[in-house]
């Protein structure tokens, strides 16, 4: 029941994100959006559907006493917890990617109480001409995407990685995920995909 509210939220909150970058990002030369405006939307669409679903929740974002440069928000209900870690890939480079393992460790050492605990990882990136750039989609799927010709029409080469993300929390006894891949910008009067920028999610039950 948890992983449907989370899966519409996502599915929802593509909307959201493309209302969000039209109002603040509205042009291609831009980085991204910031990890805060990432995470605190998604969190609002989390909790519109368990409100909508007669869910009292409530949210928190945690302290950054370790200087974690992703910010982690903790929802919570009466009977699952559920985190939101939202994390903006302005560079590609694996020290970048290696923050974000660093942060799934540390939520995973916060965690307390016996009922479930849902993890949520948001993050967006555009495009560059770098070839850690064109490794993100299969480093967050742990395979290239079946549709990379569409990366390719729109100037995008993807390349493959010889360790993933799934792979890389499998490490950490996180196994079983969901993995995913979104394009929430259209060009030409919303008809064309903007496959340069992308959005990524993932959710797992910890």
């Amino acid at each position: 029941m948890v992983s449907d509210f989370l899966s519409t939220s996502i599915e929802q909150f593509q909307s959201d994100c493309m209302q969000l970058c039209e109002q603040h990002y509205p042009t291609v030369h831009n980085r991204g959006m910031r990890e805060n405006h990432l995470g605190k939307a998604l969190c609002r669409r989390i909790l519109h559907t368990l409100s909508d679903a007669n869910i009292q929740a409530t949210i928190t974002q945690c302290q950054n006493e370790d200087k974690l440069s992703q910010p982690v928000f903790h929802i919570q209900t009466s009977s699952f917890s559920v985190w939101v870690i939202a994390h903006r890939l302005l560079s590609a480079n694996l020290a970048r990617r290696q923050a974000l393992i660093n942060t799934i460790k540390e939520t995973k050492e916060r965690l307390t109480g016996d009922h479930p605990h849902h993890l949520v990882l948001v993050a967006d990136h555009w495009f560059d001409r770098s070839k850690a750039s064109k490794e993100i989609p299969a480093w967050w799927l742990g395979q290239l995407p079946r549709n990379a010709v569409d990366y390719l029409n729109d100037g995008i080469r993807l390349q493959a990685v010889e360790i993933g993300l799934p792979e890389q929390l499998a490490a950490l006894s996180l196994t079983e995920g969901h993995h995913a891949l979104h394009h929430p910008l259209r060009r030409d009067n919303h008809q064309k995909t903007v496959y340069k920028y992308i959005l990524l999610t993932s959710h797992y039950v910890l």
